[in-house]
């Protein structure tokens, strides 16, 4: 809920607070040459942005490659394993089940690491996987391969998880994009067409670096593809949907129409217990 009230105030209360502040703010000038600082300034903020929008943006592509490969490597898994061994559908269904839908309840930059436990216990089911045949044999290799891919997978999303721009960087950026405001202030007046264009640059500024944190910190990814994809792997395997409570208190992703289950965490960083309840769709 809070996270929710807090993106709202950053998506469109401040941005509509700069947009109309510079017809109430007391006009003020200074004697020394303001277009020439505000060029320099412009320079260096537009130079740092685009490096990190860069980078931030390839981490971001990649991250969608791998968690698709993950998705698809986990229904290929229960596939063949069907397959393979069908005695060992109903745990490995169960497996999977518990894997993904943990998966789904933490962050993209932390679900690697919390959700060790789960991995292990399906990467040990799969190891115990008994063909009888040779057509058997030859899927078992499938699903081996499927399960390298995944652990290749995991090892990857713990680096490109990880956000760009840190603390320093988001204090540079900062300041430069006050000072640019402050300049652009300066350059009014008392037209208020003026005005409205300083306060829309102004806003449209903040604005770049509010696109900047949405792409470093996942956010846009996990509503456009962690949450939506891995309910195709529920449906694969014949689960119910999931989806964790914080998703839909952050209005990342709509409530599905069909009956899901919602889990919410309850519990301190070392203990987590987590209630999952089902609710009917409309």
């Amino acid at each position: 809920m809070y996270r929710s009230i807090h993106r709202s105030a950053a998506q469109i209360v401040l941005p509509l607070v700069l947009l109309v502040a510079p017809v109430f703010i007391p006009i003020y000038h200074f004697e020394f040459d303001i277009p020439t600082l505000l060029t320099v300034v412009s320079l260096v903020f537009a130079i740092l942005v685009g490096f990190f929008i860069a980078a931030a943006t390839t981490n971001y592509l990649r991250l969608q490659s791998l968690i698709a490969d993950e998705d698809s490597a986990l229904i290929s898994m229960f596939r063949l394993g069907k397959v393979v061994q069908p005695s060992i559908a109903p745990k490995l269904r169960q497996a999977i089940d518990d894997y993904a839908t943990h998966a789904l309840d933490f962050e993209l930059s932390e679900y690697v690491e919390k959700t060790k436990d789960q991995f292990n216990a399906l990467t040990s089911l799969l190891d115990h996987i008994s063909p009888k045949g040779n057509r058997e044999m030859e899927l078992l290799g499938n699903i081996q391969d499927k399960e390298d891919l995944v652990i290749r997978t995991r090892q990857e999303i713990t680096l490109v998880s990880r956000k760009v721009v840190t603390g320093l960087h988001w204090t540079v950026l900062i300041s430069l994009d006050a000072l640019l405001v402050f300049l652009l202030l300066s350059l009014r007046n008392g037209d208020l067409i003026l005005s409205l264009i300083v306060g829309m640059l102004s806003a449209s500024v903040y604005l770049v670096l509010v696109l900047l944190h949405e792409i470093d910190s996942n956010a846009f990814l996990e509503e456009m593809l962690a949450y939506q994809d891995t309910q195709m792997v529920f449906e694969a395997i014949g689960t119910m949907k999931y989806l964790p409570e914080m998703a839909l208190e952050n209005k990342r992703v709509t409530k599905p129409k069909e009956d899901y289950r919602l889990g919410a965490l309850k519990g301190n960083s070392e203990f987590v217990e987590r209630e999952i309840k089902i609710i009917h769709g409309a």
